[in-house]
């Protein structure tokens, strides 16, 4: 039935998308010619990737729009991907994990680490892997540059100086200790440093050295002296990989049977300064996903690289180019590099991907192999669901049920339940209640290799009990217990056994149970407050929300 649908298609360019039976949006794809595009996935050379394979199966409807040209197709599956979160796209997540620099927009400018980074005037540096690292470059550098550390508000009502300028660590521009002029060449020295362009930074502190001797003074001469001792050696700590000063980013890829790791290298001023890690599910192709990231990653940042190095080529890539030129008001050049430098640096890129990737599957397959012999489970638990209790006395009373995959959570299977025929405080009822509704939709909701449930012994008798109502006996399920007193570890009950099993506090096995657990009580107690505070504002007139 679709095949024959699909022969309506036009040959335009534009945007399909592809829906489950119960019209969710599975998948979201761009094509230079739609029909053609669409019709691969019906091939038989196709199904054999077992990604692709996995996606037809669940398809049952697949809907088109026409554009103009590529990069409407392009921004507009950007559009359509943020707006339905396809499960089998990539979503570059907002969730601010690497934080940048910011040199504020200001007379006087201040530094400080932030992970917003927006249009507001200000300079951003980054963004960077290590945010300890960070926070000792920046007492480094307002230390040894004497930049200010106080708010704007702080700037405009202060009228003496504060105890960095009695420490010498600022010049207290906010009273007027410093000329504008002079300040402007501490920020200048800054943002050489951050650039990483060391000549030209320890020229001019050697030129402020050479006046300040003139001057007679010797003590900031030393200062300055030692200030070059400490730049040359940090800068030098940082490997030079182009010696023509360019800023670039290089991309490298790698795959695992369940996701795709990318790793980016940050070169600035031809001096790698850092490297960052993206994970996200695997797809069933890789280079509509890398052009996705490059779209919503890079459109994000506030200053672009004027090169960006691929790992293989994209059918897209003028589009991107122009869209990034747009964003960035600077050309920005996508190419994939065949030799010299550039290609060892794309090499080294996929080669510290691997090996995250290899990393990642031996942690993540010890744990749960370990998980399944502990628990003498039947198979191994790559998918665990966890169900939470939340309520006040039995009021504004919920359920909650999170999903891990591997590791990591599975928010498409995220539900929260408001308890609808318990009344009063009974945990047990609310959670028989819970697992009711859950698994009575089974079909809908598959099932998870291992279930657990928040409490002690006598919320998995309850779940047993859930289970074999609906004849669900072959369904795995644990308890967890929070530690009480002066116990030091949380406790886990299995079926058939009194005592709980024995696991280390500082087990990875166990503390990626009782990760899961948190997670539960977090997204359950959340519903439950926004419950609260709905009852709490009500109209005495009108008091359901």
């Amino acid at each position: 039935m679709l095949q024959e649908k699909i022969k309506n298609f036009p040959k335009s360019c534009g945007v399909y998308w592809m829906k489950d039976a119960a019209g969710h949006v599975l998948y979201v794809g761009k094509a230079k010619n739609l029909r053609s595009r669409v019709k691969s996935y019906f091939k038989k050379e196709s199904k054999s990737r077992f990604q692709i394979d996995f996606l037809m199966r669940r398809t049952a409807d697949i809907e088109f729009l026409v554009t103009d040209n590529e990069k409407e197709a392009l921004l507009l599956e950007n559009t359509l991907i943020k707006k339905h979160n396809p499960r089998y796209n990539f979503l570059l997540k907002d969730d601010k994990s690497y934080a940048s620099l910011k040199l504020t927009h200001h007379a006087f400018p201040a530094l400080f680490i932030t992970r917003d980074v927006v249009k507001d005037g200000s300079l951003y540096f980054g963004p960077y892997s290590s945010a300890g690292a960070l926070r000792q470059t920046v007492d480094w550098l307002t230390k040894h540059f004497q930049l200010r550390t106080c708010s704007d508000h702080e700037f405009a009502n202060r009228s003496r100086p504060c105890l960095e300028f009695h420490i010498g660590r600022c010049t207290a521009p906010c009273v007027g200790k410093v000329s504008a002029e002079k300040y402007a060449s501490q920020v200048d020295e800054v943002k050489l440093f951050l650039s990483g362009q060391k000549k030209e930074l320890i020229q001019k502190l050697k030129n402020r050295m050479t006046h300040a001797s003139e001057g007679l003074r010797y003590e900031e001469a030393a200062h300055i002296r030692d200030l070059i001792a400490y730049a040359k050696e940090t800068l030098e700590k940082q490997k030079v990989m182009h010696h023509g000063g360019k800023n670039y980013d290089c991309l490298g890829f790698a795959a695992t049977k369940k996701e795709s790791i990318l790793c980016i290298l940050v070169v600035r001023g031809g001096t790698l300064i850092d490297r960052l890690r993206f994970d996200f599910p695997l797809t069933p192709t890789l280079s509509p996903i890398l052009s996705q990231f490059i779209l919503q990653y890079y459109g994000a940042l506030m200053d672009l690289p004027s090169q960006i190095l691929l790992p293989c080529k994209l059918e897209d890539l003028a589009s991107l180019e122009e869209i990034l030129e747009e964003k960035s008001g600077h050309a920005v050049s996508l190419s994939v590099p065949r030799r010299g430098e550039a290609a060892k640096m794309t090499a080294m890129a996929i080669q510290n991907a691997k090996h995250w990737a290899e990393s990642k599957i031996k942690t993540e397959e010890t744990v749960i192999e370990r998980l399944q012999a502990k628990l003498s489970l039947q198979q191994a638990p790559h998918i665990i669901e966890c169900v939470d209790i939340s309520n006040l006395q039995g009021e504004h009373a919920v359920g909650s049920l999170v999903c891990f995959a591997d590791g990591k959570p599975f928010k498409n299977r995220y539900r929260k339940f408001k308890i609808q025929m318990t009344k009063g405080p009974n945990d047990y009822a609310m959670m028989y209640e819970v697992l009711l509704r859950r698994f009575r939709r089974a079909l809908e909701w598959p099932a998870p290799d291992l279930l657990l449930v928040d409490g002690g012994k006598g919320q998995l008798q309850i779940a047993l009990k859930a289970l074999a109502d609906l004849g669900l006996h072959q369904q795995a399920v644990i308890a967890i217990a929070k530690a009480k007193g002066e116990e030091k570890s949380d406790k886990i009950f299995i079926p058939g056994q009194k005592n709980p099993v024995s696991f280390r506090s500082n087990s990875p096995e166990l503390l990626y149970l009782m990760r899961i657990r948190d997670e539960a009580h977090r997204f359950g107690i959340t519903y439950h407050r926004s419950l609260r505070s709905k009852a709490l504002f009500a109209s005495p007139k009108n008091p359901k929300i």
